[in-house]
């Protein structure tokens, strides 16, 4: 008996794996290009206690963009990042003072927006009675062109302590009165 050699199983078993290596390319490239980008899901609706305990807290881990004016917030970091909703009489270190909504048109240029939020953020009204010192700063979301053409018009503005906490309204209130109406 002679013994039968079949010389095509190698290389076809290597024209298989070839193939096979160019699909799982093909798939990983399409992928990156067409979906790669992938739209972030709208955080969920955190619920607010509308009777916080003694710890004063009203809500965890709160996006940004469902922060509310007056809200006084407990370990501020920045004004896209989340925060605790404290009541303030709890100790905080920030609060989120006023929002105020751009006019539509072109996208008026990163200086024009920063010069324009700046403004609005200081011409809130603060009350006097309040431990307003130079340990405050001024902090601000804006749009980007980027966000801009994506319909975001809304600054967000923030006074936040630069060390320490204060259990007290940083708004008059007849201005705190007038956000929780």
């Amino acid at each position: 008996m002679s013994e039968r050699r079949s010389g095509w199983r190698a290389p076809a078993l290597w024209v298989l794996v070839g193939a096979l290596g160019v699909m799982l390319i093909l798939i990983y490239g399409a992928n990156t290009f067409f979906g790669g980008q992938d739209a972030q899901a709208p955080a969920a609706e955190v619920t607010r206690n509308a009777s916080p305990g003694i710890d004063g807290v009203i809500a965890i881990d709160v996006p940004a963009e469902q922060l509310q004016s007056g809200d006084c917030l407990q370990g501020f970091t920045g004004p896209l990042e989340n925060s605790t909703v404290v009541t303030c009489p709890t100790a905080h270190n920030a609060q989120l003072i006023e929002t105020f909504t751009l006019d539509d048109g072109e996208f008026p240029g990163a200086e024009k927006i920063l010069n324009e939020s700046e403004q609005l953020c200081k011409s809130v009204a603060l009350d006097p009675a309040s431990p307003l010192d130079t340990g405050w700063s001024y902090h601000f979301s804006r749009p980007s062109e980027a966000t801009w053409q994506d319909g975001d018009r809304m600054v967000a503005c923030f006074l936040a302590l630069n060390e320490g906490s204060v259990r007290v309204s940083m708004l008059k209130e007849d201005t705190e009165a007038a956000l929780n109406t």
